[in-house]
């Protein structure tokens, strides 16, 4: 059993006052239960954890509902009464005082929910249903990538939540005032593990007119969305019996038998059991063949060339896999979208990763850990080197204040109109400092991202703005790094060659004035033959 690990949090308010009895939580992430505590006459929280675990710490300031999440760590983090993990809150505890939770009478509120199985599993893409107390239900919901679903209801109004069974049944799981809205996610957690939830289906493949498509031994490729893992069929009657778990994301690309794919089709199992689906293709059929020739299958499906935990390990010996593999994952599910789809491509990105995200791979940029003579060389250390000594990280003494040194560090006061990033309001810099995979910096590129995202991805909406720490979440820190190599086309420069030249263009794009580009070429050098 692993020995438990000592963690001490000290609570401050805005003015930098400690707190004294605030009430706060410690948990692990994504799990239901939470330690409850105050804090005492120095302001200290100090809890146990078991090593090498993501802890989130969360407080219920004065006149608040409920606890938020203030700070999220890895267990391992050292802390001690003389040198304690700081919290820091938006408000003085003055200003929280003065809050008085009002009730709206008109508009709309959001109330968040997160659904766990019965072992505490997240589960994504699940199906929900609210409704006013009492009334009838509402159309499906789905949760997030996160386990989360938002409902939206008048003001003070009583909902009531209803979650999927096996018996593909809706039963009550919640029922709660709606009050002025919540956004800290209220758990939900079913009487059953997902396992149970294993959905059967057909899928039933048909031309443009609707004809079954019945042509023999036609290749369906599956892709499971999630993990990149890809399976092939051989099919002869049109008919593919399919098992898959609900809320499981596939897609099925359809072969014509010259090995030319047709147009990929989406699914997604949202009963335990599902009516037979229709796949449409832009095909003709006549008598069990193309309409065009009757060929033979003379090519072998071509699979896409996945990234593999293994080279990930190679670039990231130090990296875990837990924290690599969700990572994997994401750049696995649209390599050719994400024009990752040759092993130069992908050399080239991972050679700047690893710049960006260090051997550790931190989806944060870590300011804490900058010394006084790498700050000289940023910004406002710039001109300010006295400053930069004291603000600097010293070894032996432990982080150094990371808010601090970003809002200075980021300020556009202090940077030339090239390089200025957005940061205009005080906060700024520590708000939107390097997280993701390219460690996206300062909010004008926070804003181009929030612009770009659903023309990329259809269909999701999400503000980085305003919620800037989603980027340190997996599939965020993945595609914020995506989103830059298509905007500035970088794989074109990938196929140019395997050369520092190319590093080089790459580098130029990415941070110009970077003293970086010698580590960058490397890098490359490294993932040239991990990769290629």
């Amino acid at each position: 059993m692993n020995k438990l690990v000592t963690i001490t949090t000290k609570f401050y308010d805005k003015s930098g006052s400690r707190i004294i009895g605030l009430d706060v939580q410690s948990r692990y992430k994504d799990s239901l239960n939470a330690n409850s505590q105050t804090t005492d006459k120095l302001g200290l929280f100090v809890f146990q954890a078991s090593p090498n675990r993501i802890v989130e710490i969360l407080a219920k300031p004065p006149n608040q509902k409920d606890y938020t999440v203030f700070k999220t760590i890895n267990s391992t983090i050292h802390s001690s009464v003389k040198n304690p993990i700081k919290v820091q809150l938006p408000k003085t505890i003055n200003e929280y005082k003065k809050v008085k939770q009002s009730i709206s009478t008109k508009g709309i509120v959001s109330t968040f929910f997160k659904i766990f199985d019965v072992n505490g599993k997240v589960l994504k893409n699940f199906p929900i249903q609210s409704r006013p107390k009492g009334k009838g239900n509402s159309p499906d919901k789905y949760t997030n990538d996160e386990g989360i679903v938002e409902v939206r209801s008048s003001p003070n109004r009583d909902i009531e939540i209803l979650v999927l069974t096996s018996n593909d049944t809706f039963v009550l799981k919640s029922s709660i005032n709606s009050s002025n809205g919540v956004s800290q996610p209220i758990f939900i957690k079913l009487d059953e593990p997902y396992e149970k939830f294993k959905s059967a289906s057909t899928i039933k493949i048909l031309d443009r007119d609707g004809s079954d498509y019945i042509v023999e031994k036609t290749n369906v490729e599956m892709l499971v969305v999630e993990n990149g893992k890809k399976q092939l069929f051989s099919i002869s009657n049109g008919k593919l019996p399919l098992q898959s778990m609900v809320g499981q994301k596939l897609e099925f690309t359809v072969y014509k038998p010259d090995g030319k794919p047709l147009k990929t089709q989406t699914y997604m199992a949202t009963r335990v059991k599902n009516n037979p689906v229709e796949f449409h293709l832009d095909v003709d059929i006549t008598k069990g063949s193309t309409a065009q020739n009757n060929p033979e299958i003379n090519k072998k499906v071509k699979v896409d060339i996945l990234i593999t935990m293994d080279q990930m390990k190679k670039m990231w010996p130090k990296a875990s896999a837990t924290k690599i593999q969700p990572i994997l994952d994401e750049l696995n599910s649209d390599l050719t979208g994400y024009k990752l789809d040759t092993r130069l491509r992908q050399a080239h990105f991972m050679a700047q990763v690893r710049q960006e995200v260090g051997s550790s791979f931190s989806l944060r940029e870590q300011v804490e850990y900058m010394g006084p003579t790498a700050l000289k060389q940023i910004g406002y250390y710039r001109t300010h080197h006295k400053q930069a000594d004291i603000d600097g990280y010293k070894k032996g003494q432990g982080p150094a204040n990371g808010e601090v040194i970003a809002n200075r560090m980021y300020d556009d006061n202090y940077r030339s109109a090239k390089y200025k990033l957005g940061n205009t309001s005080p906060g700024d810099g520590w708000k939107y400092l390097g997280r993701g995979l390219k460690q996206l910096t300062g909010k004008n590129n926070y804003q181009d991202l929030t612009n770009m995202y659903s023309t990329i991805w259809p269909g999701e909406k999400v503000d980085f703005v305003k919620n800037p720490e989603l980027i340190e979440q997996p599939k965020y820190a993945v595609r914020s790094a995506i989103r830059f190599w298509l905007k500035f086309k970088l794989y074109d420069v990938a196929d140019k060659g395997a050369n520092g030249e190319q590093v080089d263009a790459i580098t130029k794009v990415i941070n110009e004035a970077t003293n970086s580009y010698a580590d960058r070429r490397a890098h490359f050098v490294q993932a040239r033959k991990i990769f290629i």
